[in-house]
């Protein structure tokens, strides 16, 4: 139970950063899986998405600057991004808190 309370509250904690994010779409999600240029999401809404990391992506650890090397499957993430011309997802920044995702099914 206290796990679960904890991370409510992180999460609750990095969607407020949401709204000082212009026009990028906002997406809270665990993470499937990661690579050098993109970062594979399963949504609050169990929708998989693709979105595509640069060396212009920020990574952020609660208000501390983060790592994406830190990412791993399992980790909960709020992925501020954008459409690019192709209409593939852009990943301006990537904030997490390092709290593994637990599995609902048991």
């Amino acid at each position: 139970m206290n796990k679960l309370i904890q991370s409510s509250i992180a999460t609750l904690a990095l969607a407020t950063g949401l709204l000082a994010h212009g026009g990028a779409e906002h997406m809270t999600g665990t993470v499937k899986s990661i690579a050098a240029d993109a970062l594979t999401i399963e949504t609050t809404k169990h929708e998989t998405v693709t979105i595509g990391l640069s060396a212009k992506t920020v990574a952020m650890k609660g208000k501390a600057k983060g790592d994406l090397k830190e990412l791993k499957a399992g980790d909960r993430v709020v992925v501020h991004a954008e459409k690019d011309k192709a209409g593939k997802y852009q990943a301006e920044e990537v904030d997490y808190g390092g709290t593994a995702a637990k599995s609902a099914a048991k």
